[in-house]
C-alpha cells in the first residue's frame, strides 16, 4: 500500500475549496469585471405554441443581478458573410467563480439540464444570450470555475421583451 492510499494530509477538500474560492474572489476584486444577469422566468412567460417565440405578454425575466466575473472578453465580429448574407453578431466569453453564479440561482442541475439557455447577460452596452456553459474546475465534484459563452441579441429580436428596451436603439440612431 502506498503512502497516498492512507495519508489524509493537512487540509480537507472542503477547506482547499474555500481557500481557492477566497483567492479567486480576491483576484476578481483587483482585475475582474461585472456583468448584469437576467434569469428567464418559465412560469411568467408567454410564448407561441409552435414557434417558441414571445407571444402576447412577452417573455418574463427576473433580474438584473450584478455578477462579479474573473474575466469577460467581448469579441466584436465585424461584417461576416454567411449563407444568409451579412449579419454581425458579437460574442462574449466569461470566466467566473461558480459560487458567484450560484448566488443568482444557477446550480449544477441548471447547467446539466440547459435551463440557462434563455437567460440574458448585459455587458459593454450590449445584450447577449447564453449558448453554452461549462464547468472548468472541480474539487471532489464541487464546482469551482465556470465558463459562459454568449452571442449578441440583435435589437430586432427584442421587440416583445420590454425589459430590454434600453438595448434597442432609438429610431434613426442606426445600428452598427
Amino acid at each position: 500500500m502506498s503512502r497516498a492510499d492512507w495519508k489524509r494530509g493537512r487540509f480537507s477538500a472542503t477547506e482547499e475549496g474555500e481557500r481557492i474560492d477566497q483567492g479567486l474572489r480576491a483576484w476578481q476584486r483587483h482585475v475582474g469585471d461585472v456583468i448584469a444577469y437576467w434569469r428567464f422566468s418559465h412560469s411568467r412567460s408567454v410564448s407561441h405554441d409552435i414557434y417558441d417565440e414571445s407571444d402576447e405578454g412577452g417573455l418574463a425575466y427576473d433580474g438584473p443581478w450584478p455578477v462579479p466575473v474573473l474575466h469577460a472578453t467581448h469579441v466584436e465580429a465585424g461584417d461576416q458573410e454567411n449563407d444568409r448574407g451579412f449579419y454581425t453578431v458579437d460574442t462574449l466569453e466569461i470566466s467566473a467563480v461558480f459560487a458567484q453564479v450560484q448566488k443568482i440561482g444557477l446550480t449544477q442541475a441548471d447547467i446539466h439540464n440547459d435551463q440557462y439557455l434563455r437567460d440574458r447577460i448585459a455587458y459593454d452596452g450590449r445584450l447577449f444570450r447564453i449558448t453554452q456553459m461549462s464547468i472548468l474546475g472541480q474539487i471532489r465534484r464541487q464546482d469551482v470555475l465556470v465558463s459562459i459563452t454568449a452571442v449578441e441579441v440583435k435589437p430586432d429580436e427584442l421587440t416583445a421583451d420590454s425589459v430590454f428596451a434600453q438595448y434597442i436603439p432609438a429610431a434613426g440612431a442606426g445600428e452598427r
